[in-house]
């Protein structure tokens, strides 16, 4: 299509009228169909968060379905000494698989890295004056010629890829004029390092390695390391200090704080879940408004139901679980803690069975596959889509619509301007005839 300026011969600003009426067509036609589909992504998003909700519920549940995961322990360290604190000479880490247990524990000897020290030299950048060759882990280093920077950097590029001799090289200043390259095992242990000086005996232990010496329960032991994990099953200890004179005593019992904590958890989760539909079932009658996209919708409605039956039936009252009126629940930690200290293994179980109950339930609901939320959202992006179709054709129309509008605008317009231009000659041709008589 040409260029047309609007109104040119008619004087009538055609092009403003073609918008006016592309805006109520587009009012009219495509605002019922965006209507519809910004209905539906709210709905979309809806599920979105009550996805995410489940998720967050089905790992809390998760975390209480089997016997050992409430197999924890808090450990309480003593020492036998006024003037020794236990944290001084040990710490510890609680992992899986650990149970109740007292223990006595002396460190008498923490394990150190072996320490070799080189003999003195004057600079660091020239030449170190010595001969022959060292062995680092299994590794021929020639010294001839070399500074000790230079064996630095030998040494330390030998503890990297993929078999590093677990040396580490480093130059000590002692003064202006005494330099020391110091080979350090980057394990503890009395195995120490794997070495061997050359000829001129050019290295000495500055600090020979050792094993951790401890005993539990007056039973000796050594390891290579301060960090000891198979001393005591589910125990790591880590030692601080030596005190033979000291001895620290572990108490393991359970740890009631992390028990409910899980349970506070479960409670936390469902109670988002159930909060979040009822947010969507609410009603305000005063402005006629509801709450959520969701409102009224039976498959959500049924959801919370269905969560409800599952804790109303597992009896959670016995367990300091109580139901509020609007369908949460709220814990009870001293009825709890009263519930696994008068019988732990019962409600244990009875919190394994609630769990694995609603694992079943849950997982309904959650398949990526054909789980209840997956072909909900399924199912409503099918209507988006269907619609984004009909919003692309109709205005597709209005399109050809305005394009049909408009050409025949200009048609009239360029009529118009001929019919102008003719008035107008004709008026000069009788102003002309007019002038010469």
């Amino acid at each position: 299509m040409g260029l047309s300026i609007s109104g040119l011969g008619s004087g009538f600003d055609w092009q403003s009228t073609v918008e006016q009426v592309r805006q109520v067509q587009e009012k009219q036609l495509l605002g019922p169909l965006n209507t519809q589909k910004s209905s539906y992504k709210d709905k979309l998003d809806a599920w979105d968060s009550i996805s995410s909700k489940l998720s967050a519920f089905l790992t809390a549940v998760q975390d209480i379905k089997d016997s050992t995961d409430f197999d924890l322990f808090a450990p309480t360290l003593t020492s036998s000494s006024a003037s020794v604190a236990a944290d001084s000479l040990l710490a510890v880490t609680v992992d899986s698989g650990a149970g109740r247990g007292l223990f006595d524990i002396q460190v008498t000897n923490l394990a150190k890295a072996e320490k070799l020290q080189s003999d003195s030299v004057t600079s660091t950048t020239t030449d170190a004056g010595w001969t022959g060759s060292i062995s680092v882990g299994g590794n021929a280093v020639t010294l001839d010629g070399k500074s000790l920077t230079d064996l630095q950097d030998e040494i330390n590029t030998l503890n990297t890829g993929d078999t590093p001799t677990g040396v580490v090289a480093s130059v000590l200043q002692v003064s202006s004029s005494d330099y020391r390259l110091l080979l350090t095992s980057e394990e503890t242990g009395a195995a120490g390092i794997d070495f061997t000086d050359a000829a001129g005996d050019y290295f000495a232990t500055l600090q020979a390695g050792e094993d951790a010496a401890f005993s539990i329960d007056g039973i000796s032991m050594t390891r290579s390391s301060n960090t000891v994990d198979d001393a005591i099953a589910g125990i790591t200890l880590n030692l601080m200090g030596e005190d033979a004179t000291t001895t620290v005593t572990l108490d393991l019992r359970r740890d009631q704080d992390a028990m409910a904590a899980k349970v506070q958890a479960v409670v936390d989760a469902y109670n988002g879940l159930a909060g979040y539909i009822n947010d969507q079932f609410s009603y305000n009658a005063d402005t006629q408004s509801t709450g959520g996209p969701l409102f009224g919708d039976g498959i959500t409605r049924s959801l919370k139901s269905t969560m409800q039956s599952a804790l109303l039936d597992a009896g959670l009252y016995n367990y300091g679980i109580t139901f509020e009126n609007d369908g949460t629940v709220s814990l009870d930690g001293v009825d709890l803690e009263a519930a696994f200290q008068s019988d732990f293994g019962g409600t244990v179980s009875g919190f394994n069975d609630l769990a694995q109950s609603l694992e079943s339930i849950l997982s309904g609901y959650t398949d990526s596959v054909d789980g209840t939320v997956k072909l909900q959202r399924n199912s409503i992006q099918t209507n988006i889509d269907r619609l984004d179709d009909k919003i692309t054709n109709m205005t597709s129309r209005i399109d050809m619509e305005m394009e049909r509008l408009t050409k025949q605008f200009i048609t009239m317009d360029d009529a118009l301007n001929q019919m102008q231009s003719q008035s107008n000659w004709l008026s000069s041709q009788l102003s002309s005839l007019g002038y010469s008589s």
